[in-house]
């Protein structure tokens, strides 16, 4: 059961597009740029559909640039407004779908992308010597790898493109949704470290430890990376310092005052616009249409939300078999007292009842219940503009409270019932099975933190 809900909410959470770019709302092509459709290749016999884009009158051959996906199953559609700024700059732009994949495969995609740049250089008016790569997001932990296995890539042009491991990217991630709904205290830790923390020890984290240090640090092709300083999907001001800290080759790095992830802009609602940041796709066409010769450039950090920090693998104690395991425990324990007396009552037999035990038994399998239904509400409600907890009451939700004070009377009313074990007669046995659940759930609740503040 727990493996189910981790691994429907972990494709929840990679479906929101964490950290990728929205799809364009329209397909209309100006009338000042071609288009050419192409098909590409890849290694393993597959082929996937792109489009080139070039300015209409550009005198003499142009340099190329392929755009990289950020996560999820992108279409090329999606970077179309990315597409057409960059072609305007005199660039020609190729924008290709996105191999399907339920969970990304880096070193896949990392070939695909070397694939797409071997069409772009075939095509007539581009400079085969002058062709890079520019990706969003996911894609600056895919080009590295490109980059490496060819070395007909000529530059790289890193948007919004994290420096940590997709683990830790997330975490942040989730921690900044919270911290925007106004969720504090134990909450945000169980729905940010010890949720990501399960999903990686059930390995329904794909590339959750993926480490883009050696890759980046092997480039030997000059680097431009764009940030945008509020974005709150990846740590901008960490990811530059890495980059920097790695790539040995020349590197400018650029931060854009007000932008967020994606690099668009804003509408009055909040929404992403087709739109791109003011002066990004001047930055980008400068630097490319000089193949990255200008003089590298690296521009003040600005500051994050909060500092991101890495996952310790989980114990053994924590592990979702333990997790899987506890949850029976629990729900068998707890429905034991009610379901024995029911048989009882059918079989027209007397039924001793403590009062302590039938509130311990109801308290604990609604807490337990109550508990699982809210986390992938919660979880399952996460989007690219945030997260919907519920009602709040001093930056704690309304329903997180409730559970808190179903968990407090289950471990009240477990020592209770311990203590009138003795004296419990014929509903002796009956209790001593209900007793263990409610000894177990106190651990499990502490870790959970449903009895902390």
């Amino acid at each position: 059961m727990i493996e189910r809900i981790v691994r429907i909410l972990v494709l929840a959470l990679a479906a929101v597009a964490l950290i990728s770019a929205p799809a364009a709302a329209g397909e209309s092509v100006p009338a000042d740029l071609t288009t050419t459709e192409v098909s590409i290749p890849t290694a393993d016999g597959k082929t996937l559909m792109g489009t080139v884009y070039a300015p209409r009158n550009a005198p003499g051959a142009k340099p190329g640039l392929v755009l990289v996906h950020g996560s999820g199953n992108g279409k090329r559609t999606g970077l179309l407004p990315e597409a057409i700024a960059f072609a305007r700059q005199g660039i020609a732009v190729l924008t290709y779908d996105k191999r399907p994949l339920d969970n990304p495969v880096y070193s896949l995609l990392a070939d695909d992308v070397v694939a797409a740049v071997g069409v772009l250089r075939e095509q007539p008016g581009v400079r085969p010597d002058a062709v890079g790569l520019w990706g969003i997001s996911e894609g600056g932990w895919v080009m590295p790898l490109a980059a490496d296995r060819s070395k007909d890539i000529a530059f790289l042009v890193l948007a919004s493109a994290p420096g940590l491991s997709p683990l830790r990217v997330q975490n942040w991630n989730m921690r900044n949704k919270l911290a925007g709904a106004g969720v504090s205290g134990a909450l945000a830790d169980t729905l940010s470290d010890r949720f990501y923390r399960l999903a990686d020890d059930a390995g329904l984290f794909a590339e959750a430890s993926f480490d883009p240090r050696p890759a980046l640090s092997a480039l030997t092709q000059p680097v431009l990376a764009v940030y945008g300083t509020e974005d709150t999907q990846v740590p901008a001001a960490e990811s530059g310092a890495v980059l920097q800290q790695m790539i040995r080759t020349p590197l400018t790095v650029r931060f854009l005052p007000g932008a967020g992830h994606t690099l668009r802009v804003l509408d009055e609602d909040g929404m992403y616009t087709d739109e791109l940041y003011p002066a990004y796709a001047e930055t980008v066409g400068s630097w490319v249409r000089t193949a990255g010769t200008l003089t590298p450039r690296v521009d003040p950090a600005p500051t994050q939300p909060a500092t991101s920090a890495s996952l310790a693998p989980s114990a053994w104690w924590e592990s979702w078999p333990a997790q899987l395991t506890a949850l029976a425990v629990f729900l068998i324990g707890f429905l034991s007292y009610p379901v024995v007396a029911l048989v009882r009552r059918a079989r027209r037999r007397t039924v001793a009842v403590a009062r302590p035990a039938r509130i311990l038994a109801a308290a604990g399998v609604t807490a337990v219940i109550g508990f699982v239904a809210y986390f992938v509400t919660v979880a399952d409600s996460a989007n690219w503009k945030g997260i919907s907890p519920g009602p709040m009451l001093a930056g704690r939700p309304v329903f997180w409270l409730a559970l808190q004070a179903l968990a407090l009377i289950t471990v009240i009313t477990t020592a209770m019932t311990i203590h009138g074990w003795r004296t419990a007669g014929a509903d002796r046995v009956r209790q001593a099975i209900l007793i263990v659940p409610g000894i177990l759930f106190l651990p499990w609740a502490l870790y959970w933190g449903l009895l902390l503040p």
